[in-house]
């Protein structure tokens, strides 16, 4: 499954940095190719955590999920991110506005994190469903891919542009 090239945000054109696939389970159940956008390449995560430049995380989803298994996988991320006090109580409101407005997922959707200085944008096939304004939780949102505890290691390492292991 490919993902575009280039992404853009207000004008500005972002190149594909890396691109991740997310399996589920011990099976390796394969449920989205997620491409990380960069205004340049950096295998640097934290540089790229730290940045005010736009940042876009296109997911293309493989096979379809329940909405509530899509909240699952949210609240997982967040267990896994947030689960020692690391987020900002003040990111539980937007957290829990994004989650309720999630939708379930068909095999080619597609969702949409676009990370700017402002915070971020979620988009559901294109639509947006949440536009937050919480620069704490954009940092997370982001941080929940590339960060010490993405979904899978094999997930960040293919959207830093890492060799696999």
């Amino acid at each position: 499954m490919s993902l575009p090239d280039s992404y853009t945000v207000d004008g500005q054109s972002l190149v594909l940095n890396g691109i991740g696939l997310r399996s589920l389970t011990i099976f390796h159940i394969e449920a989205y190719v997620a491409g990380l956008y960069l205004p340049r390449p950096s295998h640097d995560a934290p540089q790229i955590l730290a940045s005010s430049e736009p940042k876009v995380i296109l997911l293309k989803f493989i096979r379809g999920a329940s909405k509530e298994r899509v909240e699952q996988q949210y609240r997982e991320g967040e267990r896994n991110n947030c689960g020692n006090g690391e987020c900002a109580p003040s990111d539980q409101t937007d957290f829990e506005r994004l989650v309720a407005a999630a939708p379930a997922v068909s095999a080619g959707d597609t969702s949409t994190y676009i990370f700017t200085a402002k915070g971020v944008r979620v988009l559901a096939n294109d639509r947006i469903i949440g536009d937050f304004t919480d620069r704490d939780l954009a940092y997370r949102l982001l941080s929940g891919f590339i960060g010490p505890r993405p979904p899978s290691p094999e997930l960040r390492r293919g959207l830093l542009g890492l060799p696999a292991e």
